[in-house]
């Protein structure tokens, strides 16, 4: 099996991590929380050669799909997200969750919407969708062979806001405590804000997450 290709482009106002997974052996892939930025992003789609067979939301925050229109008509390519997060592409959501610096999210023409246990092809890989809910009520994560891309649900040495609307901090454990810490200790964490960690340092090192550690 070819390698993975993961490429991170920060973009927008809050440096949301965009990234670009692609299969090696057939080009294809996927853009995931195009949160700002749509020119840049597209930049590095073509750039890379990929073959983009969708544009993929962890969450239905402004700062994850800002761009996801736009992205999603210069790639062609469908937008999924989960159902409880999607009324944010069709307009319905008001207050923060909405807008971002008095930006508003440009709506793409074709949504999907995922579940958790579902599954989308790419190449010689599979996506794995996994529901993690905590950060919002529908954040998904995305585990691709050994790479989980998590969205706001876990950070280097932290974790997601719970205290904004729809956030649940016991959700949000839970979902780790399911989905993450299941997980091979090598297994890449590529989170929605800053660096790239692992399921083995997490476990070691996370004060948010140390009493999932000591219930175990």
């Amino acid at each position: 099996m070819e390698d993975l290709k993961v490429i991170t482009l920060e973009v927008g106002m809050l440096g949301t991590d965009c990234y670009l997974v692609q299969d090696g052996g057939t080009g294809d892939g996927y853009v995931i929380d195009p949160g700002g930025e749509a020119r840049k992003v597209l930049d590095a789609v073509d750039g890379i050669g990929l073959k983009c067979l969708g544009i993929l939301c962890t969450h239905g925050h402004m700062d994850h799909v800002g761009a996801v229109g736009k992205v999603a008509e210069g790639t062609g390519a469908p937008v999924y997200i989960s159902e409880e997060d999607s009324r944010i592409l069709a307009g319905t959501v008001q207050g923060l969750g909405a807008r971002l610096g008095g930006l508003l999210v440009s709506k793409p023409r074709g949504v999907e919407l995922l579940k958790g246990g579902d599954s989308l092809p790419m190449g010689e890989h599979a996506v794995r969708v996994l529901f993690t809910p905590g950060h919002t009520p529908g954040s998904l994560s995305f585990l691709i062979g050994g790479n989980l891309f998590c969205g706001d649900l876990v950070f280097q040495g932290s974790i997601g806001r719970t205290d904004l609307r729809g956030g649940s901090l016991e959700s949000l454990m839970e979902s780790v405590r399911r989905e993450v810490f299941v997980l091979p200790p090598e297994t890449r964490i590529f989170p929605g804000h800053g660096p790239a960690t692992t399921v083995g340092a997490e476990k070691r090192y996370n004060p948010f997450l140390s009493r999932i550690i000591e219930e175990e």
